[in-house]
């Protein structure tokens, strides 16, 4: 990601419509796992704004590959390294998040297979990508994005490095619509700008609509799932060890 549109997305994190949806949802994740004194990795943790979500169910190891995530108002306990080969011993973590990472990545499964190495047994996997490889456009390039990914590719992903899927859905399925013509007509147009994303600021009241939107479906994804949206996102389990007899 270029380093300008990482200071971008510091600086919207507080109160931008997007962020505020990736909050709520991960305090519906907090709710539903019910930890209160787990180890958790926030992997790729960028910016910051999860780890700080995730507090509430015990300590939080933040992980990324560049300095850059760790600026002077970082708090907590950061490890500045690959997901693909940490430094982690071998199931240390009772929740590994890792939100918008694995997309990142030439091959996920090299980061997936690491993160059930450090995962514990039963422990969790919850992990955000954006959805729908015919929406790939000009933002996706300036994040550094290899690809978008349905819902089942995650589920394929995440089972091949050795998990078992529990909840499988999309959300941001509220904006869906106008996020995928506004993209179409870019591409048609030739209008794109390869430096760019499409994060900026967005005025209120519309902002606080969105807001409300996102904390919407952040509750009803856990309870029906949604069919399509501009996130997929999966939680899943590493299975327990097998009892010997």
């Amino acid at each position: 990601m270029k380093a300008d549109e990482f200071k971008k997305m510091a600086a919207l994190e507080d109160a931008h419509w997007w962020f505020r949806g990736r909050r709520y949802l991960l305090r519906a994740l907090v709710r539903r796992l019910g930890l209160r004194k787990a180890l958790i990795l926030d992997a790729g943790c960028g910016t910051g704004f999860a780890g700080k979500e995730l507090a509430a169910a015990g300590k939080v190891v933040s992980l990324d590959a560049t300095e850059a995530a760790f600026g002077p108002d970082f708090e907590g306990t950061s490890c500045i390294s690959t997901i693909e080969k940490t430094p982690f011993p071998d199931g240390a973590f009772d929740l590994i998040v890792a939100m918008d990472l694995i997309e990142h990545l030439e091959d996920d499964q090299p980061a997936l297979q690491e993160m059930n190495r450090i995962c514990k047994p039963g422990g969790f996997l919850f992990v955000t990508v954006p959805a729908f490889q015919s929406l790939f456009s000009s933002h996706d390039k300036a994040l550094g994005h290899y690809r978008r990914y349905s819902a089942a590719g995650l589920a394929r992903s995440v089972r091949a490095g050795g998990f078992k899927v529990e909840k499988l859905s999309y959300t941001v399925t509220s904006v869906f619509p106008i996020a995928a013509a506004y993209r179409t007509l870019r591409r048609k147009k030739s209008v794109e700008d390869s430096t760019a994303t499409d994060l900026f600021p967005v005025p209120e009241p519309f902002n606080y609509i969105l807001t409300l939107l996102m904390r919407a479906e952040s509750s009803l994804v856990w309870h029906i799932g949604l069919p399509f949206g501009l996130t997929a996102f999966v939680l899943a389990r590493k299975p327990f060890l097998e009892q010997c007899t």
